[in-house]
């Protein structure tokens, strides 16, 4: 018999429908990220990948149901954005660990 009681985590309601993602991001780094998305053919292959990750990123974006906020693939993405410099720096965590409004929630 364990000594000890595992604790659930505090928050484990972290999804939110994909709109209510993008509308934690605003419109100016909506645009950016739809400009660092673009293939630019005489860049260095480095960019271009770059740019091929941001375009299969946001592809995956799209195909989704709802966005968990503590999924690695999540949080690793928008992280990724903030140290490209296409958000500002603090926005990841603003995006990500914001409290959830009842209106965000999937049904």
């Amino acid at each position: 018999m364990p000594i000890f009681q595992v604790i659930p985590p505090v928050n484990t309601d972290t999804k939110i429908t994909v709109l209510a993602f993008r509308q934690r991001i605003t419109m100016a780094e909506k645009t950016a990220i739809e400009i660092a998305a673009l293939d630019q053919p005489t860049a260095d292959m480095s960019v271009r990948a770059a740019s091929a990750t941001l375009r299969a990123y946001l592809g995956d974006v799209a195909a989704a149901t709802y966005i968990d906020l503590q999924s690695s693939e999540t949080r690793t993405g928008i992280a990724a954005l903030e140290a490209m410099g296409v958000i500002g720096e603090g926005r990841a965590a603003e995006i990500l660990d914001s409290p959830i409004l009842e209106v965000e929630r999937p049904d």
